[in-house]
């Protein structure tokens, strides 16, 4: 008997999802954990750790879950072990960065699949999961070079970073502008909006954000909702970021006022996220900064103090928590305003939202 959402019953489903998993695994699930560890000659104890590090849940021995797919993975990451290319501890290390990142790639992708399918549809039901998931395994093959060609691309530019930052010091952490930038007023819009409109916003405000810190070179360290975290090398295109992502929410009639700090200085690097004092300021600035309003710290303001599209005014000292009593900047756009350049690039980034 057919439910009402499509399927027949829950084995019904099963056997889907299965079809679909082999699809875009282009292997059946066959093997028990025992035996792709024999088939890459490793310990069954290190399959364990190494799914763990994935991020993937943990599976009984006698679960057929794994394919010939999982196998050969297995055995390319243990030819690289035993060929001394990389040690154990920098496999799993790697394991959990590509399992930190493919996990969100994985349920981001999905979720824009889902809303083609649903279009105004407000609720997911059973049919239209089905054919996302069928959308899904259709495309994989189509989507699989685009991912890896991205990944080349960023792995070629961590690179550069990696180089330009490889001076004596370096120990400390590298030397990079800090920006956070958050929503005004989030929380009481999160009580007034419907689940489907708070969607839009957090994806709206993270696409827009995400354009502008690339539209200027940036790195796009973290979106958490209604907060943003980038860097920058240069404290001039940081300041340019900062000033054009609250003109671009100004003119966005669903986004409402954006608030930024930025603060320079050296930051350490781990995992994709940067900590430190730097850090820790500019999120202070940023919650001191008014709606509408860019605050930046002593080095900032005099790093483009003479820059002709920028203004920097000193404040009032100020007690930050957790930092201590600091003098804040406000910086605004020079006399001239934004150039005709920065008006077409908003308007081609607000144009793609």
């Amino acid at each position: 008997m057919t439910t009402p959402h499509g399927f027949r019953d829950g084995d019904d489903r099963a056997r889907f999802v299965d079809a679909i998993h082999e699809r875009v695994m282009q292997s059946p699930r066959t093997l028990r954990r025992a035996e792709i560890a024999e088939r890459a000659g490793v310990d069954p104890e290190r399959t364990r750790e190494l799914w763990r590090a994935l991020g993937f849940a943990n599976a009984r021995d006698d679960d057929i879950i794994f394919t010939e797919r999982d196998a050969e993975a297995l055995r390319q990451v243990t030819d690289l072990v035993g060929d001394d290319v990389i040690s154990e501890a920098t496999t799993r290390g790697l394991a959990r960065a590509y399992g930190r990142s493919m996990d969100r790639l994985a349920m981001w992708q999905t979720q824009v699949l889902s809303d083609l399918v649903t279009g105004e549809q407000l609720a997911l039901d059973s049919e239209s999961a089905r054919r996302t998931a069928e959308l899904t395994a259709d495309l994989a093959d189509r989507l699989e070079p685009l991912l890896v060609y991205v990944w080349r691309r960023n792995v070629a530019q961590a690179v550069s970073r990696l180089v330009a930052d490889s001076e004596p010091e370096s120990h400390l952490g590298v030397r990079r502008t800090v920006g956070f930038a958050d929503l005004v007023s989030f929380t009481s819009l999160v009580r007034r909006l419907s689940e489907r409109d708070l969607a839009e916003l957090v994806t709206r405000f993270e696409a827009l954000a995400s354009d502008m810190v690339s539209l200027h070179g940036g790195a796009l360290i973290k979106t958490v909702g209604d907060e943003i975290l980038f860097t920058h090398e240069s404290p001039a295109d940081a300041a340019a970021i900062a000033l054009d992502l609250v003109d671009a929410v100004d003119r966005d009639d669903l986004i409402p006022h954006l608030r930024v700090g930025l603060s320079q200085g050296r930051v350490l690097a781990r995992q994709g996220d940067v900590y430190g004092d730097t850090v820790n300021r500019a999120a202070r600035l940023t919650a001191t900064a008014r709606p509408g309003g860019v605050l930046v710290d002593h080095d900032v303001a005099w790093s483009i103090a003479t820059h002709p599209r920028f203004t920097v005014e000193e404040l009032d000292a100020i007690d930050l928590a957790g930092i201590g009593t600091l003098r804040p900047w406000t910086l605004t756009r020079g006399p001239g305003g934004p150039t005709d350049e920065e008006e077409t690039a908003w308007l081609k980034v607000q144009e793609n939202l």
